[in-house]
């Protein structure tokens, strides 16, 4: 091994060579280590695809789930950056899932799927913890700028110009019971339609613990029938109150 100045002196000075700059789609953001993967949950086969198309560009990976548990496997099994959802599941409106992110992978950013434009959706996305939201008009390279808005940390809701709302929203707000963790898991497979000895046998319980939960559940969501079920949200436990929404 060479050693002393001699040695020193005999090593060929390069420069250093430049860095070489990352390859990137327009308007997206630079990944140093792999893709982003981006989870899309609809209960529309169709739907997913057609986001999914958009999301496959060289930064992002997606991937797409129908259940609220189907998407809560995924990200519980492989991290994701962003989750699109939605505005409806197979198995849950898409507040109830954004209200299982939020408690088990607060650090996942979320995109609601909106039928309009108006003030109202846009607080009832925010409302549930989205960091943006996406419309059905929306051409590829809108959906990737709101995606990298969202994995940059950037709020596109007009905040100022809802605020009004968000004050009456809080007066008019009135929260419905809540549900244990069984009762939701019950919900979300009585909204599959599955009979109760299904959910019994899906679960591992008996059939009278489930008549017992969906009792439960439909007294305290107000509704009559199993087939009201499908449009109920958990308002008090997946829509944040609107004080507590940074605007």
């Amino acid at each position: 091994m060479l050693s002393g100045p001699s040695a020193d002196a005999s090593i060929e000075r390069r420069p250093r060579a430049a860095p070489v700059p990352m390859q990137t789609s327009p308007r997206m953001v630079q990944v140093p280590q792999g893709p982003v993967r981006v989870l899309v949950a609809s209960r529309s086969p169709a739907w997913s695809a057609g986001i999914a198309s958009f999301v496959a560009v060289p930064e992002l990976e997606p991937d797409i789930a129908f259940t609220v548990d189907g998407a809560l496997e995924r990200l519980d099994a492989v991290p994701h950056a962003l989750v699109i959802i939605d505005r409806v599941l197979a198995d849950a409106p898409a507040p109830e899932l954004a209200a299982e992110v939020r408690r088990r992978h607060p650090e996942v950013r979320m995109l609601f799927a909106l039928q309009d434009d108006s003030a109202e959706a846009h607080l009832a996305a925010i409302a549930a913890g989205a960091s943006g939201c996406l419309l059905p008009t929306w051409p590829r390279e809108a959906v990737l700028e709101a995606i990298e808005d969202a994995l940059r940390g950037v709020n596109r809701f007009d905040t100022e110009g809802l605020r009004p709302l968000a004050g009456l929203a809080r007066r008019d707000s009135r929260p419905a019971a809540p549900l244990t963790e069984q009762e939701r898991v019950v919900l979300r497979l009585m909204r599959q339609h599955l009979t109760y000895k299904e959910i019994a046998q899906r679960l591992g319980i008996s059939w009278h613990t489930v008549r017992t939960h969906a009792q439960s559940i439909l007294r305290k969501s107000g509704v009559h029938s199993r087939r009201d079920l499908s449009a109920w949200d958990i308002s008090d436990e997946t829509s944040t109150p609107m004080r507590e929404v940074a605007m």
